[in-house]
């Protein structure tokens, strides 16, 4: 049995109902004692963390209903209801949400109703027992792509079921709960969907099976990895045939893996990815003379992680123009055919294909095609009486680029 001290039990009652039992209603009347009925003989009491359990003989009394509770703590030496237990075959109570390692006083009356109690039993000193230690070892791994791995100590007391994370960043002001992890012996946890780059600060907690927690453990900093550096001078062609030639500056990662190239057809559209690269040059095809192409180009490393596509940086491509379409373009009808002559413009143009159209009926038309022209006229004797054509000439350069063709010329051959 716990060592005891006599206190004078407070008769007009500050009553602070919590625990063990639900709370009970202030009486109407102040209480009064009745020498008459037994006093309650403690057999002892059980301390924890946060609670308090106590046992006294049965009382046989048919005038006894019950048992009523009186506490002080905190430095308070006057002593309050806090529970009344009903029935007289009752022999135990537990007081509990009790602050740990805490001294506390009890007594108990037996009571005839709510205004009729007996006097005080021995005042009981009881003190709830400190709460249990911290986690005593627990760090962190950094520089992980969009994560953090969190390793600790198992707790090596058997009450612990499990841990609480917290995590706050350097803008946050106060921890929030991110993790519950259960079972003891677990001792990682890999927070994910961090911010590149960012800094996170962590702590665990501990937690009993009655859902008590154990201070914070000491707090560890993580900082996240970092993206890669963007991709720098970024060059492109505008003088190849249906190409563009691309070329950069290679990337300084350690872990590098590959560059991801992204393409658009304007400067403010959507760049929309084009190709995977392992060298820092790239040819791009066109479909088109003269056509144009924007591009960005990033460095992924071997985590996947991708290097800003910069907003500021803009790199065009053009392959290369159509020569300039020949000017001054005649054509003339004489005795024995057609006369076409023209001016080139173009110091590209090498030479000439004249398109001749002949109209063999209202609807059909037969198209032929005389390449390789290097003056720049064109005599055609191959026309026929009452027949009609339409002659139009391209420039022609050393790769075969066309330029747009001159504006037609129609005949009418009336020869014999």
């Amino acid at each position: 049995m716990q060592p005891s001290v006599k206190y004078a039990l407070s008769i007009s009652l500050a009553l602070s109902l919590f625990t063990g039992c639900a709370p009970q209603p202030t009486p109407a009347k102040p209480i009064t004692i009745d020498p008459t009925l037994p006093v309650p003989s403690l057999n002892g009491s059980l301390s924890d963390i946060t609670t308090i359990a106590f046992e006294w003989k049965a009382i046989n009394d048919p005038r006894v209903s019950g048992y009523s509770v009186y506490r002080s703590g905190d430095g308070n030496q006057t002593l309050s209801r806090i529970a009344t237990i009903d029935g007289r075959f009752a022999t135990h109570f537990t007081d509990e949400k009790l602050t740990p390692n805490t001294q506390y006083l009890y007594r108990f009356t037996s009571k005839r109703n709510e205004n009729i109690e007996s006097n005080g039993s021995e005042t009981m000193n009881v003190v709830t027992l400190p709460m249990i230690a911290p986690i005593s070892f627990f760090q962190s791994v950094g520089n992980m792509p969009r994560s953090a791995k969190l390793l600790w100590r198992p707790h090596p007391n058997l009450r612990i079921s499990g841990y609480t994370i917290d995590r706050k960043n350097v803008n946050d002001q106060e921890w929030r709960e991110i993790k519950v992890i259960n079972g003891r012996l677990n001792a990682e946890f890999i927070d994910t969907d961090l911010k590149d780059g960012q800094v996170y600060y962590y702590r665990v907690r501990a937690t009993t099976f009655d859902k008590l927690s154990t201070e914070a453990s000491e707090t560890v900093k993580v900082i996240t990895k970092p993206l890669p550096t963007e991709v720098k001078q970024i060059t492109a062609t505008t003088n190849l045939p249906k190409a563009i030639a691309l070329k950069w500056e290679k990337s300084p990662l350690d872990d590098f893996s590959h560059y991801n190239l992204y393409r658009s057809a304007t400067s403010d559209g959507t760049y929309t990815y084009h190709v995977k690269l392992l060298e820092t040059s790239f040819t791009d095809t066109t479909k088109e003379d003269g056509e144009p192409f924007y591009y960005k180009v990033t460095a992924v490393d071997k985590d996947g992680l991708e290097s800003p596509i910069s907003s500021a940086i803009i790199t065009q491509g053009v392959s290369l123009a159509k020569p300039q379409t020949p000017i001054a373009y005649d054509g003339k009808i004489n005795g024995n055919g057609v006369d076409l002559q023209w001016t080139n413009n173009d110091p590209r143009t090498l030479s000439y294909t004249v398109i001749k159209t002949t109209k063999l009926n209202w609807v059909e038309r037969a198209i032929l095609e005389i390449n390789t022209i290097k003056e720049t006229k064109f005599h055609d004797a191959d026309v026929k009486p009452n027949v009609g054509y339409i002659y139009e000439v391209v420039g022609v350069d050393k790769n075969g680029i066309r330029s747009l063709p001159t504006q037609g010329i129609e005949l009418l051959y009336e020869g014999k």
